[in-house]
């Protein structure tokens, strides 16, 4: 049984913005469980002994979050440089550990344990899991071998490669280090050797680009929230929150949130930031910020999406700045959300004129209405 696992989680995840602009793709919550908890726990259940996990872009994140799963040695992290591809970060990662191994990608989740368990248990060289679709990338042939074609997809090749990429033989990573390219090197062995493949009939979770995500609602249910007042203690009047340092949660606030988070529950914000517009802000920290409290609200279970931000003069009269609906006309058009259903949570009237703006429910904290709120969601 192969008892060591590699999951590649280096890329920037572009075709999943804007999720992947605070946090890496790893990270990204499949109803409120970023996809990296739900593969590290999906191969413990497995007996899988070891995990590897090849971080890169904004690897920093997922190494600290791996860190409070407290796993151990179990589980271990390897930071190679975010320009790297696939390839590369597994040919650096070889010096860490040696022998059968499956590589998963952050790209997708299969659900189906049983389908992990055979390629765990497999004895072939290299084993696939594949899908059937109208366009795909491998093909079976006469001797009922899987083979890997790394063009673009066409009608000619009907299924697909999913990732949890069984590897027995040495000879397969020998190519990856002569191509320094995981899908020139599949195409090789699987026009030479046979290749096993479990077809995957269930439908399986994926992070591949934003549209799908949205489509399969993998976002769970989504709260919007205001940031200033609601996860962060407000400034003075037209003074900014400029340094990490200035930055306090209310925590009472976050209890909740992460309470709604274990029960599927992620996050957007939507806030006014003009010191952008005044020069008192910069948007390079702005955006460190962000990504600094995305990256703590998740170690709380509370999973921040995106962070929709107006960064216009009060005088500029846009179409964006609260009580405007531009901001959260945004959100619920990205993340296609159900305006019946869909409600902000701010702290002053503003923000409650914005949601009615948007023709969305607009909660003001504190109050009477958003505690009866919290206690049915929470019930």
């Amino acid at each position: 049984m192969i008892d060591t696992a590699v999951i590649l989680a280096g890329g920037k995840g572009e075709r999943m913005m804007p999720i992947t602009k605070l946090q890496p793709k790893a990270l990204a919550p499949i109803h409120g469980i970023p996809v990296l908890k739900l593969q590290i726990d999906q191969l413990i259940r497995n007996n899988v002994s070891r995990i590897i996990v090849l971080t890169g872009h904004l690897g920093e994140q997922v190494h600290q979050y791996v860190a409070s799963l407290n796993l151990g040695t179990r589980v271990i992290c390897i930071q190679s440089d975010p320009e790297l591809n696939p390839a590369e970060r597994l040919i650096e990662a070889h010096k860490f550990f040696s022998g059968p191994y499956i590589l998963l990608y952050c790209d997708n989740y299969i659900p189906t344990d049983s389908i992990i368990n055979q390629q765990l248990n497999t004895k072939s060289g290299i084993s696939l899991v594949l899908q059937k679709r109208q366009e795909g990338n491998t093909f079976i042939s006469e001797k009922l071998s899987a083979v890997y074609v790394s063009k673009e997809r066409n009608s000619s090749y009907p299924y697909v490669e999913l990732g949890y990429i069984a590897v027995n033989d040495k000879y397969f990573d020998h190519l990856i280090a002569t191509y320094k390219d995981i899908n020139l090197a599949l195409e090789d062995y699987s026009k030479k050797y046979q290749v096993k493949f479990t077809n995957l009939n269930n439908d399986y979770q994926s992070l591949s680009n934003f549209a799908r995500y949205i489509r399969q609602k993998l976002h769970g249910k989504i709260i919007i929230l205001d940031r200033d007042g609601i996860l962060n203690k407000k400034m003075d009047k037209r003074k900014y929150l400029t340094s990490f340092e200035m930055l306090d949660f209310i925590e009472e606030n976050l209890e909740v949130f992460s309470k709604l988070g274990r029960k599927g529950y992620s996050f957007i914000v939507a806030t006014n930031q003009p010191g952008v517009a005044t020069g008192e802000l910069s948007e390079t920290f702005l955006d460190s910020l962000h990504t600094r409290m995305t990256s703590y609200l998740r170690l709380k279970n509370i999973n921040i999406l995106a962070f929709y931000v107006c960064k216009h003069h009060w005088d500029d009269l846009c179409a964006c700045r609260k009580p405007m609906p531009g901001l959260l006309n945004m959100c619920i058009s990205d993340f296609n959300l159900n305006t019946e259903s869909t409600v902000f949570i701010g702290d002053e009237d503003k923000d409650i004129q914005a949601a009615f703006n948007a023709n969305i429910k607009g909660l003001m904290s504190p109050s009477e209405e958003l505690e009866i709120f919290f206690r049915e969601l929470l019930n």
